[in-house]
């Protein structure tokens, strides 16, 4: 009965909940070889095309965190969300982040529309919306790194590691910390789930996949993942603020994600 109750509360959380986030993941890669990584925007774990109306979302492209700084990906192929490296990585643990910029979004009778209250007649809802992606790559067969990936990297809400996925086995406890704009942050929800776990065709209800793994973030912004099975991981977190003009927009939104392997690398 409890196992029940908690699906029904996963699913109704999802219900409710914007539908599309920004996601990252990368191919397993080898030292001196080109990292390939592709920037989810739909329903997870589906690679999308992004849609050319929406393609200035993410003029900020993705991005590499290493030890020696940070490189700009390029975007390579025939689908629009496919970025390598332009020159060959070393085996090591890195970041590959991803930004959807911020952008009005407000509903009216008509629908929704890319604008501001001001510019979107008798609006009833209004919110600036920003999207953060991480995910945490292992070059090489035994990189487990930490150093790299449990630094900040400046995306105003994030989900930082505490330790490598490398070396969590199923589960074990994946202690994640919530920050906003740098501080932690408490008593906000974070949900996870794995490739397969939700399997209806999410695309025709738009709504966020179910949800294998919900708590709450500790006072220090701290938060458990209980990773059930191998995988790969996708935890989200949600965090709204009141828009400091409320006759232009009520909130400003922020969706953030860490998506992650947990033993055998598939993607």
């Amino acid at each position: 009965m409890k196992k029940a109750l908690l699906a029904t509360l996963l699913c109704s959380l999802a219900i409710s909940a914007q539908a599309h986030r920004v996601w990252v993941q990368t191919d397993h890669t080898h030292g001196d070889e080109i990292l390939k990584a592709d920037l989810g925007y739909g329903e997870f774990p589906t690679l999308e095309q992004i849609s050319e109306k929406r393609l200035h979302f993410f003029d900020r492209g993705m991005t590499l965190f290493t030890a020696q700084g940070k490189q700009k990906l390029v975007q390579k192929g025939d689908k629009n969300y496919h970025f390598e490296t332009e020159k060959p990585v070393q085996e090591g643990s890195y970041i590959v982040a991803a930004e959807y910029k911020p952008m009005f979004w407000s509903k009216n009778a008509e629908g929704w529309k890319q604008a501001d209250m001001k510019d979107t007649p008798k609006a009833t809802y209004c919110e600036l919306t920003s999207m953060y992606g991480k995910n945490i790559v292992n070059v090489g067969h035994e990189s487990a790194g930490i150093d790299v990936i449990t630094k900040q990297i400046g995306h105003e809400l994030e989900i930082v590691p505490m330790d490598n996925p490398a070396n969590i086995n199923v589960s074990d406890l994946f202690k994640v910390k919530v920050l906003y704009r740098g501080e932690p942050l408490p008593n906000v929800t974070l949900t996870a789930t794995f490739d397969g776990f939700d399997t209806a065709d999410n695309t025709k209800t738009h709504k966020v996949e179910a949800q294998a793994f919900s708590d709450v973030t500790a006072d220090d912004g701290t938060v458990n993942i209980i990773p059930l099975r191998q995988g790969f991981w996708k935890a989200q977190v949600t965090y709204e603020v009141p828009f400091n003009d409320p006759a232009q927009c009520q909130v400003a939104k922020h969706y953030a994600t860490l998506t992650f392997n947990i033993g055998k690398q598939y993607h």
